[in-house]
């Protein structure tokens, strides 16, 4: 009876027990991993052009909601990374997400993205919707 009973309480244990306790499973997040710019689409008056330079830009998304970034620009005949940076990224749930986008002047933003598979994902901006401003980022 005794090997019952601590059979029982073991499947009991082992069933409560979740990898989401702290409210989500942000390891499942499909946005985790380092992304590079690939390209900016528009067709309003936003003048951002991608160069092979720039496609080293990336945003290297976390699961403590901290998002690694760095901007890569020409100086002269040399790429240098102009900016970097670390700030937070948040999933506000309905493929909208939240995070700094890593060129100047765009800065952070709320937007939906479409995930193309799991080597790419586009990104919608809301603030520039009005521009049909959408940002490929590529994992590499």
């Amino acid at each position: 009876m005794k090997k019952i009973f601590l059979l029982f309480f073991t499947l009991a244990l082992l069933t409560s027990c979740s990898n989401d306790d702290d409210g989500g499973n942000v390891g499942d997040d499909p946005i985790l991993g380092k992304w590079f710019v690939a390209e900016i689409n528009n067709t309003g008056n936003l003048p951002i052009e991608v160069n092979d330079c720039n496609r080293q830009s990336f945003i290297d998304f976390k699961s403590n909601f901290q998002a690694d970034s760095a901007l890569y620009a020409e100086n002269g005949a040399e790429c240098n990374v102009e900016n970097s940076e670390n700030d937070d990224w948040s999933n506000e749930g309905n493929s909208k997400y939240r995070f700094v986008i890593p060129f100047e002047g765009i800065g952070a933003q709320t937007g939906r993205i479409e995930f193309n598979g799991t080597s790419s994902f586009t990104f919608y901006p809301d603030l520039l919707a009005g521009q049909n401003t959408s940002i490929v980022f590529e994992k590499r």
